[in-house]
């Protein structure tokens, strides 16, 4: 992004909140992956015993949009 786009000018203006919702994402994947049981959309707690495949999506999903986000903020930090 060049220095007068739109967009480079809205997440300089808001990069406090990709910090944030980089680490809330970063610390529930933890807290998922340590205690085998996430939270998924429409389905509730899922463990990591009974839906193996679901817990395992959910959590790379967590761990990838935590670093997206934190990447963000740290592309955008003055």
């Amino acid at each position: 992004m060049y220095n007068g786009s739109y967009w480079r000018g809205y997440f300089m203006a808001r990069h406090h909140v990709s910090l944030v919702i980089g680490i809330v994402l970063e610390a529930g994947a933890l807290i998922s992956t340590l205690t085998g049981k996430t939270f998924v959309k429409y389905q509730g707690i899922v463990s990591r015993a009974k839906d193996p495949k679901t817990f395992q999506d959910n959590v790379v999903f967590y761990y990838l949009f935590g670093f997206f986000f934190l990447i963000l903020y740290f592309c955008t930090f003055n």
